[in-house]
């Protein structure tokens, strides 16, 4: 069997893979699914470190620069974690800490809510 590029063929485009979460104030989050082993924070971007359904870790790599605790906090998510979220950065200091609060007692929005 050939390959794509063996056969001369362009990939189609990349589908954006978005899981839906449900905050502790009941907000729906669109999290873009990210892929483990190929993980790297982005700048302010919030990220979701997850185990199936437990969030283990809720920030942004400005977070690891200032806490040493929070660094811990995300070394031990990491090695737990089946799953990465990214959120792409809030446009209020303030409205980033108020996500992440209500992000870290999360949990994924049942399938007849995530459409």
């Amino acid at each position: 069997m050939l390959s794509w590029i063996e056969a001369g063929l362009e990939p189609g485009q990349r589908q954006e893979r978005v899981t839906p979460w449900i905050g502790l104030s009941g907000r729906t989050y669109r999290l873009e699914n990210e892929t483990l082993r190929d993980f790297v924070l982005n700048g302010a971007d919030l990220y979701l470190i997850a185990r199936g359904h437990c969030v283990l870790w809720v920030g942004c790599g400005l977070d690891l620069v200032a806490e040493p605790q929070i660094r811990l906090k995300f070394r031990k998510a990491l090695s737990r974690a089946d799953g990465v979220f990214r959120l792409p950065r809030p446009e209020l200091d303030g409205e980033r800490l108020s996500i992440i609060a209500d992000l870290e007692g999360a949990v994924p929005a049942p399938l007849d809510q995530a459409a």
